[in-house]
């Protein structure tokens, strides 16, 4: 699959977008020290897990872009 190069501009978007899932993630393991509940837990982990992947392939494709 070929790699496009990411405009300073996009690149500054997905910066913001990960500063944005950063807080969510601290936000998330804040939430997770404070709940009781199982199930609430169990939507919160998840919900963290699918933020931090979604982190992971974005950062892989700036990583390749930048390389380029």
């Amino acid at each position: 699959m070929p790699v496009n190069q990411f405009s300073t501009r996009e690149l500054l978007y997905l910066e913001d977008t990960g500063k944005l899932f950063d807080t969510i993630d601290k936000t998330c393991q804040h939430a997770l020290m404070e709940v009781t509940d199982p199930q609430i837990k169990s939507l919160i982990s998840s919900m963290n897990n699918a933020h931090k992947q979604w982190i992971q392939s974005t950062t892989s494709l700036v990583t390749k872009s930048s390389l380029q």
